[in-house]
């Protein structure tokens, strides 16, 4: 896709709000303005095109992988007030309310519980807004897994996703961290981390990972879009492999970064894509400059 004219900017920006059915980015809430401020916030207005006309309208992501991106980042950065917009915008444009809290289920592993928990308490809040949920239901936890599931699960999906090797044959070679990461320092764990290492593991790929709603596409891309907008490294290297073990494209990992960059900020874009480039030169999808 080549880089859109100012018309085709312009027009691609009016037609993704409508489907997502948000306002302009920078919309002035009280309507509040002077004749000091009136010129620029107009500018604000026009400079944030960028974000529907020139990121939203690429065909390299459908809208709704574009959502879940959006949905990611957001409960990452903890940024609750736009949360409630994109949820409204993700059912919107056809996506389960159950799958937005398996999304945010999911996210938990990597931007923390008490984030999730936030941001289901938003997107619970739209959802009886829209008359999808009935406030005052008391709920009683079920417990989906017991330990033998959890742990066949982490080793189904450590299998299929390929965890930390160059494709998903036994015999492939092992994934090379990060070269300016934390995992170059080589050490022998602890006993008591090589312990936490393994609740976390079936946790993290067990009972999350494991679970059968999403698939491990989407499943990969907001796990991805939570460690760019964490700025975590380490496991973006590790997470950015695994997609391309599952048939994720280089350029749709750089689309959803860039998706990302947009909500986390486009230095953080730029981070992400140099954490990319090492995986891609190690895969082979790169040639060395």
């Amino acid at each position: 896709m080549t880089v859109l004219s100012q018309e085709q900017r312009i027009a691609a920006e009016r037609r993704v709000r409508e489907q997502l059915g948000l306002p302009m980015m920078g919309t002035n809430p009280t309507g509040s303005v002077s004749e000091q401020t009136l010129q620029i916030e107009r500018e604000i207005l026009g400079a944030q095109a960028y974000a529907f006309g020139e990121i939203w309208s690429r065909p390299g992501l459908d809208i709704k992988a574009r959502c879940f991106i959006t949905l990611a980042v957001l409960t990452a950065k903890y940024q609750l007030g736009p949360l409630e917009d994109y949820v409204r915008a993700s059912i919107r444009v056809g996506i389960a309310p159950s799958d937005i809290l398996e999304a945010m289920l999911h996210l938990g592993s990597y931007a923390g519980l008490t984030a999730v928990s936030e941001a289901m308490n938003v997107a619970r809040r739209v959802f009886t807004d829209l008359g999808l949920t009935k406030p005052g239901a008391e709920i009683t936890p079920i417990y989906p897994m017991t330990r033998e599931d959890r742990v066949d699960a982490f080793v189904r999906v450590a299998q299929e996703i390929g965890i930390a090797r160059h494709g998903l044959a036994e015999n492939a070679p092992p994934l090379q961290p990060l070269k300016s990461g934390n995992w170059t320092a080589k050490a022998k764990d602890l006993p008591v981390e090589m312990e936490l290492s393994q609740l976390n593991a079936e946790y993290g790929y067990g009972e999350c990972w494991g679970r059968p709603a999403l698939g491990y596409r989407i499943r990969s891309f907001i796990t991805m879009a939570a460690l760019q907008a964490l700025f975590a490294n380490d496991q973006l290297h590790f997470h950015i492999n695994n997609a391309v073990n599952i048939g994720i494209t280089g350029d749709e990992i750089h689309e959803a970064l860039a998706h990302a960059g947009v909500y986390a900020g486009v230095a953080g874009w730029r981070n992400a894509a140099n954490v990319a480039r090492d995986i891609f030169l190690q895969r082979g999808i790169v040639e060395p400059a």
